[in-house]
């Protein structure tokens, strides 16, 4: 294949996939996730309860223009193509053909070409690419200040999530496999990346520690061996990149690795090979999720093009027919009507729930209340998108999504009225009872299921505190004695 195929090839799947992502951002609802994340982006701050708040202040800054879900989305949009965009520079320089292949492959990998949800991932996978990069060009230019840069990158890689700290470790011995020569080098990076994650540190030291207590203390399960999670894991990461991908790279991996040494691309193989190695390594012991590994998929795509010309051409081949599978799969299941599992009401009433979330909003938007809430973060954060009002978490909840703790003092609702939404069509009045004076049940009909709604009058905070706020502070706030506490809000707020 020349120049101008590839080309042309290029820009055929660039023309495919933004229309693709458009469709896709500005149709489907906003996922629980995504839409706590819109709740972090509505209240800015320096930190937030699950993970770092990257993610955060990039829907903070997109959300100045508008809060549809396009918008939202944006981050991970403009991600795919900032990914695309570097494989093709990094390789461009040696082969701008293989370069066009490399970047036309990786943007019709399913993953990126149809992953427009928005999470704590995608300000990951964007720092740490640009990171990588950065770093790249500081060796080939031998420049202090983009050392630094990679740093400050490789900061805000940590200020999206702490697997962050795999990238650290692969430029560890990335450096190290250079001899101590290197090291001032790898000095430089850390220059500018300590203070960011110091900022991170002392942020936890005056909240709580949450993010620790989230991340590392809260995760539960113990260590148990079994040696079928490393295949399981490997049959992610070949759905991740493509079957053929993958064995097309493990069948010429000597070719590739002399290669990449040849190019001066070794920077890339750390960056990939480090942290899936030490994920295949804990899947030994612990479950893996898809999206751990993603962040250190890209950097695959430049070993990629190290293959043999004929390996690539087939690799593109391949992936444009992956890809169309992927978007019929996609699209036949979002043309399926919700009716055909209303047989299973439970999971009719999700479905409908996550799905039509705006409707069920338009519902609730005739109530009137002093507070709204919901029993989980994520059904919380989604009718807060779709209505007119906020709705926090009435309850103990779950170990995820509790930024509401630091939003809603119950304190303030003490006699208060109280809009609360079940998840079920019954309503469990035993559990609530405890809190209000009386309550006042209804339902509210939503195509073919229904709803149980209470409108709780007079809170009573006393009770709510002892029987629920106790709990909570028990399951979460329990701050080991090995980590020194600075401040922390759901004590000094309940409990002194």
């Amino acid at each position: 294949m020349n120049y101008i195929q590839a080309r042309d090839f290029f820009y055929f799947a660039l023309f495919l996939s933004l229309p693709l992502k458009l469709i896709l951002a500005g149709t489907l609802p906003l996922t629980g996730d995504e839409a706590y994340f819109v709740i972090w982006a509505q209240h800015p701050a320096a930190g937030y309860y699950d993970h770092p708040p990257l993610i955060g202040w990039l829907i903070h800054l997109c959300m100045y223009i508008s809060g549809h879900e396009i918008l939202v989305r944006l981050p991970s949009i403009l991600a795919s193509y900032v990914l695309v965009w570097g494989v093709y520079r990094i390789l461009s320089d040696h082969d701008r053909t293989k370069a066009l292949l490399a970047a036309s492959t990786l943007l019709l990998t399913p993953v990126f070409l149809l992953g427009v949800l928005v999470t704590t991932d995608t300000a990951l996978i964007l720092s740490m690419f640009l990171s990588v990069l950065a770093l790249h060009r500081a060796e080939t230019r031998n420049s202090n200040l983009l050392y630094i840069l990679s740093g400050i990158l490789l900061g805000l890689a940590f200020l999206s999530k702490y697997f962050a700290a795999l990238l650290l470790l692969a430029y560890i011995f990335y450096f190290l496999t250079g001899g101590l020569k290197k090291l001032p080098r790898l000095g430089l990076v850390l220059l500018g990346c300590l203070p960011l994650v110091a900022f991170n540190l002392y942020w936890n030291y005056t909240h709580c520690w949450v993010n620790i207590m989230f991340n590392f203390i809260g995760r539960g399960g113990d260590a148990e061996f079994s040696p079928m999670q490393p295949l399981i894991l490997l049959g992610m990461l070949a759905w991740v990149v493509s079957p053929v991908l993958l064995v097309q790279l493990f069948r010429h991996r000597s070719q590739v690795l002399s290669r990449i040494r040849s190019s001066g691309h070794g920077l890339f193989a750390f960056a990939a090979l480090v942290p899936l190695a030490v994920f295949f390594a804990a899947s030994l012991f612990y479950s893996v999720g898809a999206h751990w590994i993603l962040g250190f998929v890209p950097f695959l795509y430049v070993i990629y093009a190290a293959l043999p010309g004929k390996s690539l051409i087939l690799g593109r081949k391949f992936m444009l027919g992956y890809a169309l599978l992927h978007i019929v799969l996609v699209a036949a299941a979002l043309l399926v009507p919700l009716e055909i599992i209303k047989e299973r009401p439970g999971l009719y009433r999700d479905a409908v729930f996550y799905l039509r979330p705006a409707q069920v909003a338009e519902k609730l938007d005739s109530y009137r209340a002093d507070y709204y809430a919901t029993p989980s973060y994520s059904r919380s954060a989604v009718i807060s998108y779709y209505s007119s009002h906020y709705w926090g978490i009435l309850g103990t909840g779950s170990r995820y999504g509790r930024e509401d703790d630091r939003i809603t003092d119950f304190r303030k609702l003490d006699g208060r009225d109280i809009l609360f939404l079940s998840r079920d069509d019954e309503l469990d009045k035993d559990r609530l009872s405890p809190y209000f004076e009386f309550l006042e049940p209804s339902r509210i009909q939503v195509r073919e299921t229904s709803f149980a709604v209470a409108l709780g009058r007079g809170f009573d905070y006393s009770s709510y505190q002892s029987q629920v706020l106790a709990q909570i502070k028990k399951r979460h706030y329990d701050i080991p004695d090995f980590l020194p506490l600075g401040r922390c809000f759901f004590h000094e707020r309940y409990f002194q």
